[in-house]
């Protein structure tokens, strides 16, 4: 086919302006490319070290929120060993008196001198203060043998302890584990002229201080005497009547457990997060707790056991040992934070430490990650982009020959083109009529909700409406019988006195004055008690806490009852009034609840707060029921359900733990107010 020289020179046209269209338009999006790839490398990198800073710190306030509740319950059991060992003192005489069978069926060991129980016994007797078994150890041995089972039970609710065991000032030990190498070590000990177990870590951490301690306190990280390896203990100090220093109740926790728990739990070994590389933890005073052994040269510490023997050796390490600088100075850093993350370079690589605080024991749980493993992905990222800029280049000369190819044939589908987009066209108006019919339904799903959310609080208003009407009418009555049986009574009789004294011709003596007026002050005694049962005046000068104590008191007085009271609350407690006179008047109506329908007067009420909610417990140990039945066919009567919706309209709540023969738990919980004392006392 020939071309005229105008069509010729009109291909020629059209082929060089087309390379003019193509080139600078080839290069212009190359360059934007490449900018673009830089700048979203950057942006990236920050965001990625941004987020990953923050998730770091999520996962070490996580984990330390995790062991702080641990070790704040092996500080609880240790306490409650501590305060049962002193009761044994304090009642000495009486315990001694009633002994377990056995507890003076102990044998001296010829090669250590000290006298032990036998092996088939539980819970592993020692005495190593004497030659011989005296009379004040024998009586001291017999009351303890009723400690036995509560180092048992202590025992099975700290699994992960090692051992629970008592060491009295006198030389006698109780010792038990689940252990056989610890339980086997307890028969093979030095004897005391090598080491006394009385010089121990667990023991002179009270005896070597100058300030006499009442409270548990961990002791520093020491030599174990029964099983290989570092060992702390949970150590709670015995005080007889006099005050003086009777002994020790502990419960020891192996280190290795701790470093274990913190290795699985940083996912080291299931390799869930690669860019955590391990986990330490550190007390108040920086000296370390738990330390994976294999990362202590990275850190530059070293741990020489060589030199430990037994519990009275005590390891003594921390960060500011490190032989590097970098790892000294965040020592303080470490120490003064409660979390948040520190940055650290090691031999030009860098490391992230995210720092979670255990509250009630000071420490600090540390999380080491490896910020290198965080910008992996984006460093290939970065790679791949090159690699693809190159090629571009490369195919430039075959994409351009398309080009040409594609513009010659350009005219033939201008026209399929515009049709293809209308037919686009007419899909995106169906996807957005779709769109539209499903915001539409969510939009009548909504409003459904809605409307039943409103029935529902019309019916819960309306059943709090019942209830009202109904506690009012109770009152009433309760207020019209107790005027009648009491009050009322009271006068008739003052009365009845008056009229036989003015129609007799006797002279009134005084002795007759003081008995009519003992009648009336009785009636006012009467009338006050109702008027404090109507509005308790306690409400309005004391907090919760104090309110509460008061109702369980004259609630013991006069029910002849016995509730346990236990105030775990040491500052204020900033409730509002409505929530503060409904907890009361719950808590009330719990310990009704008890006395008329568990088949028990004994109970237990616990009060404690934290910065969002005030927490109270009511247990008692009586008949139970079935709290399915009861949420299905609860009444005024009983007054449960009334008392959660009351409890929830004031933002607070109440969990129900029951069983038939296994007593009753109730937890109310209600929100405290966030603001300081002196706008408590404005509003």
């Amino acid at each position: 086919m020939s071309f005229s020289f105008s069509k010729k020179l009109f291909i020629l046209v059209c082929i060089v302006v087309l390379l003019l269209i193509v080139l600078p338009l080839f290069y212009i999006v190359k360059s934007s490319f490449s900018k673009f790839g830089s700048y979203a490398y950057t942006v990236n990198e920050k965001q990625i070290k941004s987020m990953s800073s923050f998730y770091l710190s999520r996962i070490a306030q996580e984990h330390a929120e995790k062991y702080d509740e641990i070790f704040k319950k092996i500080e609880v059991v240790s306490s409650l060993m501590g305060r049962q060992a002193e009761s044994i003192y304090l009642n000495l005489d009486a315990l001694s008196r009633v002994p377990l069978k056995g507890a003076l069926n102990l044998e001296s060991n010829r090669e250590n001198k000290i006298f032990f129980s036998p092996r088939h016994e539980t819970v592993i007797t020692l005495y190593w203060g004497g030659n011989k078994i005296l009379n004040a150890v024998e009586k001291e041995l017999c009351a303890l043998s009723n400690f036995k089972s509560i180092l048992i039970k202590s025992k099975e609710l700290v699994n992960e302890s090692l051992a629970t065991y008592v060491i009295t000032a006198s030389g006698i030990g109780l010792y038990y584990t689940r252990n056989l190498k610890a339980e086997s070590a307890c028969y093979n000990l030095p004897p005391s002229s090598e080491f006394d177990l009385r010089d121990g870590e667990p023991v002179t951490v009270f005896t070597k201080s100058k300030i006499k301690f009442y409270d548990t306190k961990w002791t520093g990280i020491y030599k174990s005497d029964a099983i290989d390896g570092l060992m702390m203990t949970a150590s709670t100090p015995i005080y007889g009547k006099n005050g003086e220093f009777k002994g020790i109740t502990g419960i020891d926790i192996p280190v290795d457990y701790i470093i274990d728990e913190l290795t699985q739990s940083a996912f080291i070994s299931g390799n869930k997060n690669e860019t955590i590389l391990f986990a330490f933890l550190q007390n108040k005073e920086g000296k370390i707790i738990a330390f994976p052994s294999e990362f202590m040269e990275l850190f530059g510490l070293n741990m020489d056991l060589s030199r430990v023997k037994n519990s009275s050796d005590i390891i003594s390490l921390s960060l500011k040992d490190s032989s590097i600088r970098a790892v000294r100075m965040i020592a303080p850093d470490i120490m003064n934070s409660h979390h948040g993350i520190i940055k650290l370079v090691i031999n030009n690589e860098k490391y992230l430490l995210a720092i979670g605080c255990l509250n009630s024991v000071d420490w600090h749980l540390v999380l080491v990650a490896g910020q290198a493993g965080m910008i992996v992905s984006l460093n290939k990222t970065r790679a791949a982009l090159e690699k693809s800029l190159g090629t571009i280049w490369k195919d430039f000369l075959v994409y351009s020959l398309v080009v040409m190819v594609i513009f010659a044939v350009l005219l033939l589908c201008v026209i399929k083109i515009e049709k293809g987009h209308t037919l686009e066209l007419e899909n995106r108006i169906r996807l957005r009529t779709m769109e539209l019919e499903k915001s539409n339904k969510e939009l009548k799903n909504n409003k459904n909700e809605q409307n039943k959310i409103i029935a529902e609080r019309t019916a819960q208003l309306k059943r709090l409406n019942e209830h009202i009407v109904f506690t009012e009418e109770g009152e009433r009555k309760a207020i019209a019988s107790d005027l009648h049986d009491s009050v009322t009574q009271t006068l008739a009789m003052s009365i009845s006195k008056l009229k036989n004294l003015s129609e007799s011709d006797k002279i009134i003596t005084e002795s007759e004055l003081l008995v009519i007026q003992e009648y009336l002050d009785l009636s006012l005694r009467e009338i006050r008690s109702l008027i404090y049962q109507l509005s308790p005046p306690i409400l309005d000068d004391f907090d919760i806490d104090i309110a509460l104590g008061f109702l369980i008191e004259e609630t013991n007085a006069k029910y002849h009852s016995h509730f346990h009271y236990i105030n775990n609350i040491e500052d204020r407690v900033l409730l509002d009034q409505a929530l503060k006179v409904t907890l009361y008047r719950a808590v009330n109506e719990l310990l009704t609840n008890i006395l008329k329908h568990s088949g028990t007067r004994n109970g237990e009420v616990e009060v404690s707060k934290n910065k969002e909610k005030i927490i109270v417990r009511v247990e008692d140990k009586g008949a139970g029921f079935d709290i399915n039945i009861v949420k299905a066919t609860d009444s005024f009567g009983f007054g449960l359900h009334s008392l959660a919706e009351r409890m929830e309209n004031l933002g607070g709540k109440i969990q129900l733990e029951s069983e038939p023969g296994k007593g009753t738990i109730i937890h109310l919980t209600a929100p405290v107010l966030q603001c300081n004392d002196k706008e408590y006392e404005k509003s």
